[in-house]
């Protein structure tokens, strides 16, 4: 299991998703469906394989054969955005979710989706 504690930069990125958050959590936007070939690691570790399998502008869910902690930090290679930093929200059956610490480019999240056979909403 890869897993990365941080330092206080992180502690304040992370109390700053919480207050982002809805009440109890909840996703804040619908998440397209898309199928998107790319790598993500844990902080300190190298890449893995992942299969996106949707996306939003706040986070992700994809396959992957790695096991993920929760909580972890992750950095996630999104093909026309570049590398974006999330935290693993939740790792389940070889899937996981995950929460952009910086919201994706709504114009480059498009891109993305279009590459995965997503229609932009």
């Amino acid at each position: 299991m890869l897993s990365y504690s941080g330092g206080m930069g992180i502690m304040r990125i992370a109390a700053r998703m919480a207050v982002e958050n809805g009440p109890g959590g909840e996703r804040r936007t619908t998440r397209a469906p898309v199928q998107v070939s790319t790598t993500m690691r844990a902080l300190g570790y190298h890449g893995f394989d992942v299969i996106i399998r949707n996306i939003s502008e706040h986070g992700f869910m994809a396959d992957t054969a790695t096991e993920f902690v929760e909580g972890s930090y992750v950095r996630l290679k999104l093909p026309c955005v570049g590398t974006v930093l999330a935290r693993i929200a939740w790792a389940k059956g070889g899937q996981v979710g995950g929460e952009f610490l910086n919201t994706v480019n709504p114009v480059r999240l498009r891109l993305v989706m279009g590459m995965g056979g997503a229609t932009a909403h």
